[in-house]
């Protein structure tokens, strides 16, 4: 290879006419050469193989990123890039994860204890444990030892308020995968709404709202705000676009006793009803389920997760203290196929609320967990 140096350039011409120098540069040069030629081999490779597949990559963004995920299956060629597993037990969510890495998603769920004391799993829950020392004997306490998150999502933003500090703002998993199903479900139907957000409980404040809206695009998706205090006109008038304020909280759908508590003025449905009154009953998910409804949470998540409901993809909710049907709430949501994405404790406020994320996958993703259960099951039985 030809080096061809600047006449102006008087140290290149002064390293350049230094015999002891050359060396050192040919085998720069060498090493330079060497790392171009791997790095077009792989993206040679992987064009190849798009080509075969039928997908070439429409943006160079999209190039370089299916590049990477064949330079890190390099040492395995049978294993494909993008596999279908993952795709379909996450209802389509994911179209980047291979069968390794999603395999191993699997594993870290099915092995993940959701308790430190898995015997009394209410331990530190001042409901439940009686002991008068607060350091173990709190809400704080017993959120720091129960119910860490036991999945991954690669690409996961939190999104809200100014710039994604403070509280407010949600931890969402891979937005850019809404954004793509969106584009998808709107090219097969022109009537589809493409992505619908449900945000129960505003008091206001729409910063979540519109970082989603700038996260994904304006137009993208269609957001439903609902509230007991009236906030339509402010809804309105924040820069939202498909905004639709609706005047009601969430209450059980078949307990009806929390609306007799209500001031005057104000309004609980249930989810059921909602979904209905909406025209929603038909749609195959609602992309985010984002509810902050000051503990309705321990009266309503039966109704989450109800059969002919559309699938809620995602739910991020603030759980307020830790009453004793805690663990009902997540066995509840575990065994419809939900998995924890993130955990934030809002310790700017006393840390005895939490905020949650789940994704919904198939349960068929569970099925190691099961089996490893049940293992365990068997093992107590025979001691």
């Amino acid at each position: 290879m030809a080096i061809v140096v600047p006449r102006s350039n008087r140290a290149t011409r002064t390293l350049r006419s230094s015999p002891s120098s050359r060396p050192l540069l040919f085998k720069a040069a060498a090493a330079v050469g060497t790392c171009v030629i791997l790095l077009m081999n792989v993206l040679f490779i992987t064009r190849q193989r798009e080509k075969a597949e039928g997908r070439l990559a429409s943006t160079p963004f999209e190039f370089a990123s299916s590049s990477l995920s064949l330079s890190s299956s390099l040492n395995n060629p049978s294993e494909e890039s993008v596999t279908n597993l993952a795709y379909r037990q996450s209802f389509g969510f994911f179209n980047n994860i291979g069968d390794k890495d999603w395999k191993l998603l699997q594993t870290i769920t099915a092995e993940h204890e959701n308790h430190r004391y898995p015997d009394e799993p209410l331990t530190n829950n001042p409901n439940f444990d009686k002991r008068e020392w607060k350091v173990v004997n709190s809400f704080p306490a017993w959120w720091q030892n129960n119910y860490e998150p036991n999945f991954s999502c690669q690409l996961e933003r939190r999104i809200g308020g100014p710039n994604g500090n403070g509280d407010g703002p949600k931890w969402i998993c891979d937005p850019h995968q809404i954004q793509r199903l969106a584009r998808e479900r709107k090219s097969k139907d022109p009537s589809h709404p493409g992505c619908v957000v449900y945000s129960v409980g505003c008091s206001g404040d729409f910063s979540f709202e519109l970082g989603m809206q700038q996260q994904l695009g304006k137009g993208v998706c269609e957001y439903h705000i609902f509230d007991v205090d009236n906030y339509a006109v402010m809804a309105q008038q924040v820069g939202l676009e498909r905004v639709f304020f609706h005047h009601w909280g969430l209450g059980s759908q078949n307990d009806k006793s929390a609306r007799q508590k209500l001031k005057s003025g104000q309004m609980l449905k249930g989810l059921h009803d909602t979904v209905r009154e909406l025209g929603h009953e038909n749609l195959e998910a609602i992309d985010i389920f984002k509810i902050d409804c000051e503990g309705c949470e321990w009266t309503t998540f039966q109704d989450w997760v109800s059969p002919n409901m559309p699938r809620l993809q995602q739910i991020q909710v603030e759980l307020h203290k830790a009453p004793l049907e805690v663990i009902d709430f997540f066995d509840t949501l575990e065994y419809a196929g939900y998995v924890r994405t993130h955990k934030e404790p809002n310790i700017q406020f006393g840390a005895s609320c939490v905020e949650y994320a789940f994704l919904k996958l198939d349960r068929e993703f569970f099925s190691a967990r099961k089996q490893r259960k049940s293992s365990a099951t068997k093992g107590v039985n025979r001691r």
